[in-house]
């Protein structure tokens, strides 16, 4: 894979810039703003490969043995807030990956080669705690942590219970091998004992459900593992009230949606005491000679209580045309222009192929969209929409190189961070970190070239008729996918 540029190192010789995204982070909150943290980021999912270093580093070895960091770098959405994470000598097989993340925890996937089979290393990470930012492996994750989207990480004060600073859960609802579709068993890993724990239980109502995310249901130890497509499982992690699975609403049920990326057009989210789902779809207006797609964003809500007796109620149906962009929308030189009738460019949503409805946790009538000019672009923009003005507030670039399926995940992390720049907190560092990087390169590129017919296309949810991207007629000859190089 060929380098873009050189550059010269300490001992006189060229060293080569990294080409692989996942070895270029971008520069925001990275070093940290003095402003006061944000309660809530949108986190990427993958993880980049960087020597950064601020107030929030932890420090780990890998199972084995080998030294890692991790770091975090945050920014107010509608930008992506991003992990990087740095093994000084060891290669890394893979980017990290983000696999949940809950209160001022996040479970880290690493894979570093060498390693038996390229056996994967789970890291937590801890915001808070007595000496400030931990990193802990975690021991004997499988067969719990078998499939990818149906983790959660529950802090122990969250639980209801006593108080304890450094005590934290991990469940993960998985099925047993042979079992009916219905039948499903709930894995508990304690942090206080260090050992896994399930229990099975069963939910006749289920046609099918595939978790795809999983969400807290207030206080309490109440978990949602959702299927976007279906409904949601509530499980008690203490195992104090019965399991029970909890409808979409009638109008969203899909029983013929299955193995795909329903987050590119759903999202669900628990948000000031209410579950709210969006989701963003195509439609067909009928123009004056002919007809041609858009889209529309709609949301659902309801309040989250002990006995569940209220039902979905619809909060907000809008479509692309009724949005509106001005000159106070943060940002609005990112837009494209588009010709209006008065013979002038103004900056325009219609232009954009859209995806990955996000909803706000601070604010319920806020959603976070993601629009490409092009399929095939390696940047896409993040803006946020108020719903109740209906109009774009502020828009973001990010960096959508790496992007195959859902890409970032709301977090409240960033609320437990200090926000002084600097390095605080933990600061035993365990090898040494600031040093050059050449395997990691080479072995990066191997896997970019390993992984490309995975990473080609992105396919949009939805039925193919449906072009669920919203785009305008000119677009419908595409594929309906947002694709990569």
């Amino acid at each position: 894979m060929a380098m873009e540029d050189r550059r010269w190192g300490n001992n006189g010789c060229a060293e080569e810039k990294p080409t692989h995204p996942s070895l270029r982070p971008p520069p925001h909150g990275y070093p940290p703003h003095e402003a006061s943290p944000t309660s809530w980021i949108l986190l990427d999912l993958h993880a980049y490969i960087a020597d950064r270093e601020n107030a929030t580093s932890a420090w780990s070895k890998t199972s084995s043995g080998k030294a890692i960091r991790v770091t975090f770098c945050t920014a107010p959405p509608p930008l992506v807030s991003y992990i990087c994470v740095w093994c000084p000598d060891a290669e890394i097989f893979a980017e990290p990956t983000v696999e949940a993340s809950g209160s001022d925890l996040v479970l880290l996937c690493v894979s570093l080669r060498g390693s038996p089979h390229h056996a994967v290393d789970y890291f937590v990470y801890k915001a808070t705690g007595g000496k400030g930012p931990s990193l802990r492996l975690l021991q004997d994750p499988d067969p719990c942590l078998s499939d990818r989207y149906n983790v959660a990480l529950l802090a122990h004060r969250d639980v209801g219970t006593a108080e304890g600073d450094d005590h934290y859960y991990i469940a993960a609802l998985n099925r047993d091998k042979g079992s009916r579709l219905q039948d499903f068993r709930l894995w508990i890993f304690d942090s206080q004992d260090g050992k896994w724990t399930s229990r099975p239980f069963s939910l006749d109502s289920i046609y099918c459900h595939i978790t795809c995310k999983v969400i807290t249901l207030g206080e309490g130890g109440l978990l949602g593992f959702v299927d976007p497509w279906r409904g949601i499982v509530v499980c008690d992690v203490l195992g104090r009230r019965p399991e029970r699975f909890l409808p979409l609403p009638p109008e969203l049920i899909r029983l013929d949606k299955f193995r795909d990326e329903p987050l590119l057009s759903r999202d669900i989210a628990f948000v000031r005491g209410r579950l709210s789902v969006v989701e963003l779809c195509g439609i067909i207006i009928q123009g004056i000679d002919s007809n041609y797609w858009s889209w529309k964003v709609s949301s659902w809500s309801m309040k989250v209580t002990r006995r569940w007796e209220e039902d979905w109620q619809t909060d907000y149906m809008i479509q692309r045309h009724e949005i509106s962009v001005d000159t106070n929308t943060v940002n609005v030189n990112l837009l494209p222009n588009a010709h209006e009738n008065e013979g002038t460019y103004q900056p325009t949503l219609k232009k954009l192929y859209m995806a990955h409805p996000t909803l706000s946790l601070s604010d319920d009538h806020v959603i976070y969209l993601m629009g490409k000019v092009t399929l095939r672009a390696k940047k896409a923009l993040v803006f946020s929409v108020d719903m109740r003005t209906r109009r774009v507030q502020i828009a973001a670039l990010f960096d959508a190189e790496r992007m195959h399926g859902c890409t970032y995940v709301q977090s409240r992390i960033s609320n437990y961070f200090d926000a002084t720049p600097g390095v605080k907190g933990n600061t035993k560092r365990l090898g040494k970190f600031h040093m050059g990087y050449p395997r990691k390169l080479q072995d990066l590129d191997r896997m970019c070239v390993m992984h490309a017919h995975d990473r080609e296309r992105l396919e949009l949810s939805g039925d193919v008729e449906q072009q669920d991207t919203g785009i305008s007629q000119e677009a419908e000859d595409e594929d309906n996918t947002m694709a990569l190089d």
